[in-house]
């Protein structure tokens, strides 16, 4: 998520993303976390973008549970 984050610049997650506005004790971020905090999608490219991170990540934690461990 982090390199695609820097694939992605800022510019273009700033347009394509909206953050949350109001921020609370439970869910601040720390030093990682606005590099890799895009938000909610507002435009296609944030969709594509949001479609293609929890591709990686579900594809990746079903080949981890599925197949690697057998």
């Amino acid at each position: 998520i982090y390199l695609i984050a820097k694939l992605v610049g800022p510019d273009n997650k700033l347009a394509w993303f909206r953050k949350r506005k109001k921020y609370t004790f439970f869910n601040r971020r720390g030093i990682f976390g606005e590099d890799i905090n895009f938000g909610y999608p507002v435009c296609w490219q944030g969709v594509l973008v949001f479609l293609a991170i929890y591709g990686v990540v579900f594809g990746f934690g079903y080949w981890y549970i599925f197949v690697h461990a057998y």
